[in-house]
């Protein structure tokens, strides 16, 4: 009994073991046919070895069949367990190539459009802006200029939302790298820009100075499209931005209020994750979300209604926690790429 309790020990551990491993059913067959082949091997030369020398002693006959079976049946499952693992490795190692190769070769195609529109998009858009301000100044009548000014305006449209789809992919093939930046002269900078930009836009911020939060050199385009969309999807005049940005001990959130018509229904849903079903181009939104999902900040529209609109960006304060585990996340992520 002493030699024999290990086995049945080995035999119930093992099996609790075996059921906690994410294997294919199919594998738990095998394991099994490994023990009972195991049982009835070690049973059979045990049997042999009875007959050859017999035995009167019915208790040492019973011991001697149970030693025989139990030990026959953990070293059938301890085979059968090892290689249900050994193939359960394997076919991790297979997929993990699999998902390799098809990220390898999603990135190539990532780099093939990325070059694309920048060599032959960006810069046909680029010609054709071109042409059509030469056109506008040389245009003899009216006419001719309004088909000049609506040629500028398309390309002029076709180049932003072709950077855009860059900046796109940008986020989607590169692990960021973040910082502490001052967010403070990011929301000043970028309001400068606007008031530059639109004409007749009014700005209000309440910003402390430095306020830092973790992100890298594209986190101005969070507020330069947000700033952007307060005040082309404004039909009062004057559009109006305020911007205010709070901080507590967590988190650092940024409100971007305008006075305009607000978001319709049937856009609220998903703004930030698609691209569809707006009346826009709606990248610009999604910008803005996969920059938020980059920094680990959480972007939503808080209100919204016919006196306007207020969109909150809550960033992780650099040294709270939160913070500190997306920098940690993201070195993580940029070592496994480098690898």
């Amino acid at each position: 009994m002493v030699t024999s309790l290990p086995f049945v020990v080995g035999l119930v551990v093992g099996g609790y073991q075996l059921a906690r491993l994410p294997l294919d059913r199919e594998r738990y067959g095998r394991v099994l046919q490994w023990c009972v082949g195991g049982m009835a091997v070690f049973g059979l030369i045990n049997v042999a070895l009875m007959v050859a020398m017999p035995t009167d002693d019915a208790v040492t006959l019973v011991g001697w069949i149970r030693w025989a079976v139990s030990f026959g049946a953990g070293i059938g499952f301890l085979i059968g367990y090892y290689e249900a693992k050994a193939i359960h490795r394997e076919a991790i190692a297979q997929r993990s190539a699999v998902r390799a190769e098809e990220l390898e070769r999603r990135r190539e195609l990532l780099d093939y459009l990325n070059a694309l529109l920048r060599h032959e998009v960006l810069n046909t858009a680029n010609v054709i802006e071109g042409y059509a301000s030469l056109l506008d100044d040389a245009a003899a009548d009216e006419t001719t200029r309004q088909y000049a000014g609506v040629i500028e305006r398309q390309a002029t449209d076709l180049t932003r939302v072709t950077k855009d789809v860059r900046l796109l992919l940008r986020t989607i093939e590169e692990e960021p790298t973040l910082r502490r930046v001052n967010l403070s002269e990011v929301l000043h900078d970028e309001l400068l820009k606007v008031q530059d930009r639109y004409e007749g836009v009014e700005t209000e911020a309440t910003v402390p100075d430095d306020i830092y939060v973790m992100a890298d050199d594209l986190l101005r385009r969070i507020f330069s499209n947000l700033l952007a969309n307060a005040v082309e999807h404004n039909d009062v005049r004057p559009p109006r931005v305020t911007v205010t940005a709070t901080a507590t001990a967590e988190t650092v959130t940024v409100r971007v209020a305008d006075n305009g018509p607000g978001v319709p229904e049937s856009e609220r849903d998903a703004l930030f994750e698609s691209t569809t079903g707006r009346t826009d181009h709606g990248i610009g939104l999604t910008i803005i979300g996969r920059l938020a999902d980059r920094y680990g900040a959480n972007v939503e529209l808080t209100e919204t209604g016919p006196d306007g609109s207020v969109f909150s960006v809550a960033f992780p304060r650099p040294d709270s926690e939160a913070a500190e585990s997306r920098t940690d996340s993201a070195g993580e992520l940029s070592a496994l790429s480098a690898r």
